[in-house]
């Protein structure tokens, strides 16, 4: 395998964040992956845009090599009425289209979707996919880290994906990744790189230097079996005029034939 198919796209409904960027973007997941040679994706529902039934957009991502669907989407989406989230509709999908190999729940650890999704009910959200033959994934964010109750709620997941909010914490990328592999141990984990600053809705994008030294610190982790995938968010922004895309295009190129297994 090579390391660009360790390669993940936060995947959106085009046009998803044109409103807080203030760009005029219309790159779906598939031509994301079709500019960037990445054709794995998450796919997640950004402020409710996204609903069951699912199989219309399954079709769609069906030429992706391997999908893991939101089970809640993110935190501008309204919480599923169903006990166990979009859990039930995912695990109907797989069944149609097989690229689909897990669930993620974006934005999670706020104290109202702590509250409505307990250790308990993760565990049974988890037990049902991984019954599916699907495993579960979360979001953590750095600012989440010392969180008291944080290691109960991460049992639950079978993957973490690791994001820094704020492009200047990249200055303290090592520490932060210090304290994220000591807190999660063993569990499979992917990195999160963002292609714009969200941190500050709208005004900026992120710096090119640091940006750099995040992907290829990154990559270089991948290359040596430190993490398991690194994700891009994402297609929303894919087709700016931004240097971090310019960037990712190079580093793909780059790196991206490594074997590294």
């Amino acid at each position: 395998m090579k390391l660009i198919d360790k390669l993940w796209n936060w995947g959106h409904l085009e046009g998803s964040h044109n409103a807080i960027t203030c760009l005029q973007c219309s790159m779906s997941p598939e031509g994301f992956a079709e500019k960037y040679g990445v054709r794995r994706s998450f796919i997640v529902s950004y402020s409710g845009n996204i609903q069951p039934p699912f199989q219309g957009l399954a079709a769609r991502f069906s030429p992706l090599a391997e999908v893991k669907w939101s089970v809640l989407g993110d935190s501008s989406t309204p919480l599923p009425a169903h006990r166990l989230g979009f859990a039930p509709e995912i695990i109907a999908c797989a069944k149609q289209y097989p690229n689909i190999t897990g669930g993620i729940v974006d934005d999670f650890f706020s104290p109202e979707r702590k509250k409505r999704f307990p250790p308990e009910v993760l565990r049974e959200i988890r037990a049902e996919l991984n019954g599916a033959g699907l495993d579960f994934w979360c979001v953590l964010y750095d600012h989440e880290l010392d969180q008291q109750d944080l290691p109960a709620y991460l049992d639950c997941f079978d993957g973490v994906t690791f994001w820094l909010w704020g492009c200047e914490k990249i200055g303290r990328l090592d520490a932060l990744l210090a304290k994220f592999y000591a807190l999660i141990g063993n569990k499979p984990n992917m990195l999160g790189v963002y292609l714009w600053d969200y941190k500050d809705v709208g005004k900026q994008p992120m710096d090119p230097v640091l940006f750099d030294a995040q992907l290829t610190k990154y990559f270089g982790m991948l290359r040596d079996k430190k993490t398991g995938g690194v994700v891009f968010c994402s297609n929303t922004v894919g087709d700016a005029d931004l240097p971090t895309n310019r960037l990712l295009a190079q580093r793909i190129e780059e790196y991206g034939g490594i074997e590294i297994e």
